[in-house]
Order: C-alpha cells, then structure tokens, then sequence
C-alpha cells in the first residue's frame, strides 16, 4: 500500500450507488502482509478511491510476527491517512505462542482500546459499519459505532469457536463460551458476509439467524496478475503466508521430502514468518531437506512480482478447520495466473471451488506423498499449468475482482441484503 494520503483513482463504481461514509473495525490491516489484512486494506482503499469517507480502526501492526512493528510502538503512527483512508490505531499485546490464553490478552486489551476510543469521541458513529471476524469482539464492539438507523455488516473470514476446537485450543467450557459471543454478537449485525457457503451453513448450525451473504475472498486484479517467471531460478514451489497451525505446514516438509524423489531439480520455498517459523526451520534441519528454502515474506508492492516466482504454489490446510476459514491466498493465486496444489476435504470450500473452475489441484489432507505427486505432475506439464492458471486469473476477473466485491458490500451497508 503506497504511503501517501492521496486516494487511489476510482473504477467503475457509480458514487450514487455507495454510503457517503464506512468505519471498517478490524484487528487486521495494511502493513500487515499476510491473513485478512491485505484484503481488508484493499476494501476500505476502493471505498475511498470512489469517493467515501473511509475510517479503519485497528491495532498496531503485528501479525503474523509476535511484536509490534518498528516505528508503531510508540504511537506516533496512531493517526494517520494513507490512500485516502483514515486509520486510527490502538495499543495490543501481541500474542506469543498462539495458545487461547495469549489470544485473549491480545484481543481483550484491543477491543477495551476500541471501546475506550468510542467513549472518548475519538472515533465517532457511523450510518455504515462493517466488522471483521477474526476477532468475534470486533463484531461485538462495532455495534457501538453504528449510528441510530445505520447499518452493520459483520464479515466472517474464521469462524473462531470452529478453528479452536478444530486445532486443540481451550476445554470445552471455553469453546461454549466463545459460541455464545459468537451467536449474540452476530445475531445483532444486520447481515453478515462469509467467503463460502460451508462457512454459511456452520453458522447456520451455530444459532445465526441474520442474513447471510456468499462473497468470495477478493484481490487487487490490477496490482496482483500474471507475470513472467524469473529467468534462470530452478522449478520452484512456493508457499507464501503465515507460519500458523491451521496452515498445516508440517505436511508440506514431508512433502517437500517425497518431491524430491520425483523433482530433484525443483526446489520449495516457504516464505512468511510467525510463531512456527523457528520450529518448521528445526524440522527442516533435522530432516536434511536438500530442497528446501526459507524467506521473509515479500513487501506488498512486490506481491506479483514475488508470486510469480512459483510454478506451483502450496495452500495447506489443517483439515479439521476447512469448514471454518477460506484461505484468501488461493484467490491471490488465481489471480497472479498460476496453479496450486491444495489439501482438502470432499465437500469443504476448496474441492467445491476446484470443481467449478478446473484452476488447482487438490490432495487429501495429511497425504504428503499424493501432494507430491500433484506437485511433481503441473511441474512435468508446463503446458497444463499455463491452461489452469489462464482458467483462474478468468475466475477472479469474473467473480472475485475490486470492483465486483465493492459493488456487493455497498448494497449491504445500503440495506439490499439480496446484494
């Protein structure tokens, strides 16, 4: 994200059909490289780019790190409007170890922080909010930013009682707990938006009543699209992301291991960071993996530039959470033009989103040596992989690009939930 506060130019949107002005709260948000941030970012800079007053209020970044970020601890970037965008910033404790009890510190000291800003004025009311989930307390916390008679939408990209029960994290009387606030606090939004409809249907299950709304994860198609794979570098496979529990990475090792059996040649890049970063590089060693790399993530504005590096790209997937999150890295995959090996269960967002367009390939969760396997078969068929990726960067045109997403979530704020 360019570090102006010029708005960026407005496309394709009629000024008529948006609300004069949106707050987003949101833990996540521009410079954070990785998870909800830069498709948050890339929201709330189109509003502004078409004329609304856009105000984001959110951390200090941190994620996917485990510290604030040079420059930010000291708040003298609490206030600040970059494209257009007015971003306020309040203090977190960022979590370490990514256990329940650190989450909630981190998230509990931020949302008192957002109520304390609504109190204090310092943020005012709004007739157009919309919330973030993760975290269930920002949905919570946004509904006392909306004005009498405003309208607010909750966007769900982790359903958090879900991934937590899913990966181990706190007893049953927490994950009861965390179901309450999630159904009281969703049930008090005027509609809520999810990335598929699996997302939809365990809501449903959970007591959500509100309407729901599909929108699919979108992307910048103009700043993320096709480019030509760097000269000279070796095949290369490439996970770009978070180093978290629910990325499931420790398959991608066993995978990078039976890869080397079929693709001696290629090698895997695994570039992110977060709190498994210094585990996977210990598993890495232990394991002699010849063919492995580590990198930090790349800067933003080299996103297409960095995707372009993989011929085939890697979106692993804990399994037992599938139905709860939908990676937004598979979209801004599709829409670099190149293909990606997936884990994934039958009926989960993925397999159905595979099935619709033909642009990936999917593996059993837990089955290095099948995602090996279809690894090794998109780098051996370079024509193939071409086709799969020019079927994606279609998809994402067609369904998941800036202007198409704006469109949708203007109508909700507006009061067409049939957006």
């Amino acid at each position: 994200m360019p570090d102006d506060s010029t708005p960026l130019r407005a496309r394709t949107v009629d000024p008529a059909t948006l609300p004069p002005s949106v707050l987003l709260v949101a833990m996540s948000y521009w410079p954070e490289p990785a998870g909800s941030a830069p498709m948050m970012t890339d929201l709330a800079t189109a509003f502004a780019a078409a004329g609304t007053d856009m105000t984001v209020l959110t951390a200090r970044p941190n994620y996917p790190g485990q510290a604030i970020y040079d420059g930010y601890a000291d708040g003298a970037e609490d206030r600040r409007t970059v494209n257009g965008v007015r971003i306020e910033r309040l203090l977190t404790i960022p979590p370490k170890g990514g256990g329940m009890k650190a989450r909630l510190i981190h998230e509990g000291v931020l949302h008192a922080g957002f109520l304390a800003a609504r109190a204090r004025g310092r943020v005012a009311r709004h007739k157009a909010v919309l919330s973030l989930c993760p975290s269930i307390f920002s949905v919570a916390v946004a509904d006392r930013f909306r004005a009498p008679g405003g309208r607010h939408i909750a966007i769900v990209h982790d359903i958090q009682s879900g991934l937590a029960g899913a990966l181990g994290m706190g007893g049953g009387a927490a994950l009861k707990a965390i179901q309450a606030v999630e159904r009281t606090a969703l049930n008090r939004a005027d509609g809520i938006v999810v990335l598929s409809e699996a997302m939809a249907d365990v809501l449903r299950d959970l007591g959500v009543r509100r309407p729901i709304t599909v929108i699919p994860p979108h992307v910048d198609a103009d700043a993320v699209r096709p480019l030509p794979r760097p000269e000279g570098q070796p095949p290369t496979v490439l996970y770009s992301g978070a180093f978290a529990r629910k990325q499931g990475l420790d398959q991608v090792l066993e995978m990078a291991r039976h890869l080397h059996a079929l693709r001696p040649d290629a090698r895997v890049l695994l570039r992110g960071q977060g709190g498994l970063e210094e585990e996977l590089k210990a598993q890495a060693k232990a394991m002699a993996l010849p063919n492995v790399e580590f990198a930090p993530l790349i800067a933003s504005d080299r996103l297409a530039e960095g995707l372009a590096e993989g011929d085939v790209h890697l979106v692993p997937q804990r399994p037992e959470g599938a139905a709860f999150a939908m990676p937004g890295k598979a979209v801004t995959i599709l829409a670099a033009g190149r293909p990606f090996v997936c884990t994934c269960l039958p009926g989960s967002a993925l397999d159905r989103l595979g099935t619709e367009i033909d642009a990936f390939r999917r593996a059993p969760p837990d089955a290095p040596e099948a995602m090996a396997q279809a690894v090794a078969e998109l780098l051996n068929d370079p024509a193939r992989s071409a086709a799969m990726g020019r079927r994606g960067r279609a998809w994402v045109e067609g369904n998941a690009s800036r202007s198409a997403v704006l469109a949708r979530y203007a109508a909700l704020l507006l009061g067409d939930d049939a957006a």
